[in-house]
């Protein structure tokens, strides 16, 4: 008897001590189940406090499981809970070539299905009520610990006053240069005018015409680029581009950035050695070539430097007087690059040499 109620009391403790494990498991369960739902609720509340659309899809399959409410701000409908990546096309937009975007091609669809690690793309999508918008979508992949993919989530961004902005400044740019080229054609009409006099030397007028159709076409080149910079060689190309293409300009150089005043200033310095060299220098002789070199010394005093050096040409003889295209090529650059010009008149061909601090020519 004794040693039946010794076994039952063993029994008795060993399922009381299973009872108390199990209420101690199932609390610390329900406390990791309050945790998680309060993790979910502060991310819930976080994604709605972001000013970008939020879609979130699950990997691999690509089903939308999670929409923030600013999306149906921009969109103007409900979030499209989208079955797979096959079905994103439901979400109706267009490229800016009036295609519509397939779902194949939505940022959402590249991560998932393509494994981008960062997908961006500009659509015209169409709200609810028809009507459009600009929105920039741009996605990312959500992985573990272990890399493993476990979602995607793409932000959708309002950039419509953003495209119209560069509408806009587009239009504003083409009715500067035409007003701007309209101004060149007064000053070339007020110039043959008034060197419409005895005594004015034969060819001045058409020097001075060809001069201000060079400046008008540096200018031209900066307005296309929307007046922020251009590079050495696009300037090249486009004052030299014939000599360029027929070997008689060989120039060489990395690409190097200027602000539009230094670009004005280089551009009007090649125009005029050019013309100088189809003169009286190399470019005036068939067998003539220049050479057009620039590079860029090592930080931290990183400078320009600009080498025009003719070749095969006429023997050379150093002018006894020095007029407008001189003070281009040497004086003015100067000044706009804060550097210093070297010209040199040897016998085998005119030397011309720019070196400015890379840090003065690039502010603008």
């Amino acid at each position: 008897m004794e040693a039946l109620n010794k076994k039952l009391t063993a029994e008795n403790a060993e399922l009381r001590q299973q009872l108390k494990d199990a209420l101690a498991s199932s609390a610390h369960h329900a406390e990791q189940a309050k945790s998680a739902a309060r993790h979910s609720s502060i991310l819930s509340a976080a994604l709605e406090t972001v000013p970008v659309g939020v879609v979130l899809a699950e990997a691999p399959g690509g089903e939308i499981f999670l929409g923030n409410s600013r999306v149906e701000e921009l969109v103007g409908h409900p979030v499209l809970r989208s079955e797979d990546t096959d079905s994103y096309g439901e979400w109706i937009s267009f490229h800016a070539d009036g295609r519509q975007v397939e779902s194949h091609e939505y940022p959402l669809s590249r991560v998932i299905r393509d494994g981008e690690e960062y997908a961006e793309l500009d659509v015209h999508y169409q709200r609810g009520d028809g009507s459009r918008f600009w929105m920039k979508i741009v996605g990312r992949p959500i992985r573990d610990d272990d890399g493993e993919m476990l979602a995607a989530a793409v932000a959708l961004i309002d950039i419509e006053k953003e495209r119209q902005l560069q509408r806009d400044q587009a239009i504003l740019i083409g009715e500067l240069d035409h007003r701007v080229k309209n101004a060149f054609t007064v000053v070339k009409s007020i110039v043959s005018q008034s060197l419409r006099k005895d005594g004015v030397p034969d060819g001045l007028r058409d020097t001075i015409d060809r001069r201000l159709d060079a400046y008008a076409a540096a200018h031209a080149g900066l307005v296309g680029r929307q007046w922020k910079t251009v590079t050495i060689s696009g300037i090249v190309r486009e004052i030299l581009g014939q000599q360029v293409e027929e070997g008689r300009v060989q120039p060489a150089g990395p690409d190097i950035e200027l602000p539009e005043k230094q670009a004005l200033a280089l551009s009007m310095a090649f125009y005029e050695l050019s013309t100088n060299a189809f003169k009286y220098g190399a470019l005036s002789v068939d067998d003539g070539t220049v050479e057009l070199i620039w590079s860029v010394s090592e930080e931290p005093d990183s400078m320009l430097q600009i080498n025009w050096m003719e070749r095969d040409g006429p023997i050379t003889v150093e002018p006894k007087g020095k007029g407008f295209g001189s003070f281009i090529i040497e004086r003015a650059l100067a000044m706009e690059t804060q550097g210093s010009v070297t010209i040199e008149y040897p016998a085998t061909g005119l030397t011309w040499q720019l070196i400015a601090p890379l840090a003065k020519v690039k502010q603008d």
